[in-house]
């Protein structure tokens, strides 16, 4: 068996970036995602908090991306506090809606986390 890998994202782009760059960040993240599809081993889990849930929801411009490493068999988790906190309770488009504690323990149970 693998290692078991496990990513958080935090923003709804890679790195931290001016606001005139912002959708630099946000190709960067669409291509860092497109990395992993080709790569192996596949991370167990990609986790959204905060504003990362932003991705996952319909009209992400990493929508594609997420989809196609989940039907990979990477699982997507985003925290449902923070989809309430956002008003996106309804709009999420790929993978399952977990707690905090689904997040925690996923980071808990991984040999690596990778936080972007």
């Amino acid at each position: 068996m693998g290692r078991k890998i496990v990513v958080i994202v935090r923003q709804d782009g890679l790195g931290s970036v001016a606001p005139a760059d912002t959708q630099f960040g946000r190709e960067m993240l669409d291509k860092f995602l497109h990395t992993l599809e080709g790569l192996s081993p596949k991370p167990h889990a990609i986790c959204f908090y905060t504003g990362g849930v932003r991705l996952t929801c319909e009209g992400s411009p990493v929508l594609f991306s997420l989809q196609l490493l989940a039907r990979m068999g990477v699982r997507m988790v985003t925290c449902t506090s923070c989809l309430e906190y956002y008003g996106l309770e309804t709009k999420v488009a790929v993978g399952e809606r977990g707690t905090m504690r689904d997040i925690v323990g996923l980071t808990l149970e991984a040999d690596s986390v990778i936080t972007v």
